[in-house]
């Protein structure tokens, strides 16, 4: 099974968490002549399956819980579903909005479900093996105060993904999970414009779960320099720290620092070249 998510003790219970279901993007799809099966109850089973196997009692989804639906009457139904099934199978349900999140307010306020609760993007600050953790989908600038007293934040958003090739030329991308070492004060001054907190912070960017997309190649977009507005990893400066980049594939087998698979890349690319 592919778990796109990382389990954890989450204050005191074993929980999982995820990022980016992004409940309804087939019928996006659709829209653009692409033809697939409603996803949404294959989620929902590698999810309860994960649980089970875990013994997670919680889970958490760190954003883009939904997708922009050009139909409403499908999209309540197919969000409002997942979330009944998640609430029916968890004794903790907590959702984070994303960016893709519009009225996800109001269908959790139609499931009515008291374990089932909904925080904005900022996120919330929870204990995860021991460790202060904001977690928050990463569209949005976290509280100040919050990132003040955490030394990890775990978030989503991005979509990392690998791009493998091995040794007979067949190339594959895979969604990848990221660990970041970042210098707190100097992250929070680029991001606040003063430094909130001092030591090291530990950033873990989670893959999307949604088994129809992949995401994007972190060894092309995270080792140069970007300036994209709705995501705080810019403010991490990736492109400055690719020593500090940790790549690991879902099933946490580590592939090596960021700096380590560009060189191999490129000399990869220079051999095939000659």
């Amino acid at each position: 099974m592919d778990k796109r998510g990382i389990g954890a003790v989450v204050n005191g219970n074993k929980w999982l968490i995820l990022a980016d279901t992004h409940v309804g993007l087939e019928f996006e799809l659709q829209e653009r002549g692409v033809r697939v099966p409603v996803q949404t109850s294959r989620i929902i089973n590698n999810i309860v399956s994960w649980a089970e196997e875990e013994g997670a009692t919680g889970v958490a989804i760190l954003g883009d819980v939904k997708h922009e639906l050009p139909y409403p009457f499908e999209s309540l139904n197919e969000v409002k579903a997942f979330i009944e099934a998640l609430a029916k199978n968890f004794e903790e349900v907590v959702l984070i909005a994303g960016n893709h999140d519009g009225g996800l307010e109001q269908v959790v306020g139609k499931v009515g479900l008291s374990n089932v609760k909904l925080y904005d993007s900022r996120g919330l600050v929870v204990n995860i093996n021991g460790r202060s953790t904001l977690m928050m989908h990463g569209n949005s600038k976290p509280n100040p105060e919050d990132l003040r007293v955490v030394d990890m934040v775990v978030m989503g958003h991005t979509h990392p993904a690998i791009v493998i090739e091995d040794e007979h030329g067949f190339v594959t991308k895979r969604p990848a999970i990221l660990k970041i070492r970042v210098d707190k004060g100097e992250f929070s001054e680029r991001l606040f414009g003063e430094r909130v907190g001092e030591g090291e912070l530990t950033m873990v960017i989670l893959p999307t779960a949604n088994h129809l997309t992949v995401g994007v190649d972190v060894a092309s977009t995270l080792t140069e320099a970007f300036e994209a507005p709705r995501t705080i990893l810019r403010y991490a400066e990736p492109w400055r720290i690719l020593d500090r980049v940790e790549v690991y594939l879902t099933d946490l087998t580590y592939l090596g620092t960021l700096d380590v698979i560009r060189r191999i890349s490129a000399e990869r690319a220079d051999f095939d070249s000659m």
